[in-house]
């Protein structure tokens, strides 16, 4: 929207930064685009060099702050760094006080950018003091796969089913839209209808069918030490009957030069949640070795160079049933993987 159509029209605007940004625009363009015209009524904008105008500029300006840090599937809180927060603060610093500040309680770094606003903020997360918390998380299976959990505001309590889709982060984005949508009077039940049809985005713990009637838990779009982990914690929980479970791993960010302590946390998840272990890329072979020093058979593992051949080799070993974890960096392209074995187009 050019700058003349926007003082003609007079949208909302919401403005979306942070590490979660694309998961949580998602959800929020799901629920959004159920109640709403988008770009007539709410201008939906990423944190580029115009948001700042457009913030100040709108009669309802929003800024929601996804997280700068990245979270531990097992701990509640984290921070993001001053260097991770920046654009972020540039943005709330231009929110006029006529606005609404929506942040992600769990990140410390994220949680301060209130303390020198002036504008209202509302606050999301697992934390108790979170104005909309998530709590009884379930993961549930055929017919029906994917994440329950229950939404909560001022006593009020909502549950939420996000079909095909896992981990935190697709939680966070679910609250954030609720977050959203509290600021522009949906309840939370609304809300709940509207998420129903959030799928994530491809690569981000998303589920979608595979050849030879299997499934395909795909988080190929970029990894680290602890979404591996987390990923690896829902492959763990999958308790369908006759299942092998193959997990597909790249090489991963954020585990360094692989210290001894990180081989052996991936690697000790890997021994006790898949039956067979594929890995892709030099630095992945290190995850393999800490596989086989937690216990798992040489004989599972299968090691490659490249993504390509990688598919190739997957697409002939699977077979009915098999429910298969594919994790990595982006920089390997493991998501060639995910278009060498899944069905079809995913709807």
């Amino acid at each position: 929207m050019n700058k003349f159509s926007f003082f003609f029209k007079r949208p909302k605007v919401v403005v979306i930064t942070g590490a979660g940004r694309a998961c949580a625009k998602e959800a929020v363009l799901q629920v959004l685009k159920h109640y709403f015209k988008i770009n007539k009524e709410i201008l939906l904008l990423g944190s580029d060099k115009d948001s700042e105008f457009f913030l100040k500029k709108s009669r309802l300006p929003i800024l929601l702050v996804t997280r700068a840090g990245q979270y531990h599937p097992d701990k509640e809180f984290f921070a993001g760094s001053s260097a991770d927060i920046s654009r972020a603060e540039n943005l709330a610093k231009a929110l006029p006080e006529r606005g609404y500040l929506i942040l992600n309680f769990d990140d410390e770094a994220v949680r301060d950018l209130k303390s020198n606003i002036n504008s209202s903020s509302l606050t999301f997360g697992f934390a108790s003091r979170a104005d909309l918390q998530a709590t009884d998380v379930l993961l549930t299976h055929p017919p029906s796969m994917g994440t329950n959990f229950k939404m909560n505001y001022r006593g009020n309590t909502v549950p939420v089913w996000l079909e095909r889709t896992f981990g935190k982060e697709q939680i966070y984005s679910a609250l954030a839209a609720a977050a959203l949508g509290k600021i522009l009077d949906l309840n939370l039940v609304e809300v709940s209808e509207a998420l129903k049809l959030y799928r994530s985005i491809p690569g981000k713990m998303q589920l979608i069918p595979g050849i030879k009637n299997s499934w395909i838990l795909d988080d190929s779009a970029g990894a680290s030490a602890s979404f591996t982990i987390e990923a690896l914690d829902v492959l763990g929980k999958v308790t369908l009957e006759q299942v092998r479970k193959i997990a597909v791993l790249g090489d991963v960010l954020g585990i360094g030069k692989h210290t001894a302590e990180n081989r052996e946390t991936v690697g000790e998840k890997v021994a006790k949640t898949a039956d067979l272990l594929f890995v892709v890329g030099n630095r992945a072979r290190f995850l393999a070795e800490g596989a086989v020093k937690k216990g798992m058979a040489e004989g599972k593992i299968f090691k490659f160079n490249t993504a390509r051949e990688a598919g190739l080799a997957l697409q002939k070993e699977i077979k009915a049933k098999d429910f298969i974890l594919v994790d990595g960096s982006e920089e390997i392209s493991m998501m060639e993987i995910v278009d060498e074995i899944k069905a079809g187009p995913i709807v």
